[in-house]
């Protein structure tokens, strides 16, 4: 049985038996993986605290048959405030549902772990969160290589007249002639697409100071999310938590 040590963002947990937790974690140097915590639901366990969701912590593992399982652990970072605020909360949930959804099991991914350590820090101090949620959407779509085409039509190549439309199924914009091929077209305009555009380049520690006019930003979340969920197969589920917040 081999043993390794790494750090891990705990993505999310489930339960196993009737009082062992299985672990989904984010490391640096293996990816995501899971890891069961014997008797972490035990009151006197001493992961308790540790196996929170969001909690940055360097691990000991053993390699196990099936699974393999956390024999030690040290706290690095807690994000206490992400689990304290509902807003926050939310936030984190959503992204770490799309790490979840998009990252490939056991497959390193150093320049997503980086971020999405990155977007905690920037995250937990916050004041306003809903333009740091779509400039982590879009930055990580880029870090995925999954970007929109937002330069020219999807489907012909051809530049889109001045009625825009939006087609996550087709993967970007659709021109007027090939948009009747299409079902979820949004409408779009240069101004939207200029601030995608803009949230993508902007550090995370700076898109606060992007003024973003309070209409733009649900339809930008509309587009984002459309997209995201078309590249998954699959709805958002804390897509619908955060809705309600930004409404």
């Amino acid at each position: 049985m081999g043993l390794y040590q790494t750090k891990v963002i705990v993505l999310r947990s489930r339960n196993l038996g009737e009082a062992d937790r299985v672990l989904v974690l984010f490391s640096e140097e293996i990816g995501k993986f899971e890891a069961v915590v014997k008797g972490a639901r035990r009151q006197r366990s001493r992961f308790v605290g540790n196996t929170l969701p969001f909690n940055y912590l360097e691990g000991l593992f053993f390699t196990g048959k099936n699974l393999d399982s956390l024999s030690q652990a040290e706290l690095v970072h807690s994000f206490s405030p992400l689990r304290e605020d509902l807003n926050k909360f939310a936030y984190a949930t959503f992204w770490v549902e799309l790490v979840d959804g998009f990252v490939p099991e056991r497959q390193e991914a150093v320049e997503v772990f980086r971020f999405l350590l990155a977007a905690f820090i920037v995250l937990e101090n916050a004041t306003e969160p809903e333009i740091i949620n779509l400039a982590f959407q879009v930055r990580l779509l880029k870090y995925l290589g999954y970007q929109p085409e937002l330069n020219c039509c999807a489907c012909c190549g051809e530049s889109p007249a001045s009625k825009q439309l939006f087609s996550a199924e087709a993967g970007g914009l659709v021109c007027m002639n090939c948009s009747s091929q299409f079902r979820d077209l949004l409408p779009v305009s240069s101004e939207l697409l200029s601030w995608f555009e803009q949230l993508g380049e902007t550090d995370l520690r700076q898109v606060h100071l992007l003024k973003i006019q309070m209409g733009n930003r649900p339809k930008l979340f509309a587009l984002l999310s459309s997209f995201i969920e078309n590249r998954l197969e699959r709805p958002l589920k804390s897509r619908v938590f955060l809705d309600n917040l930004i409404r």
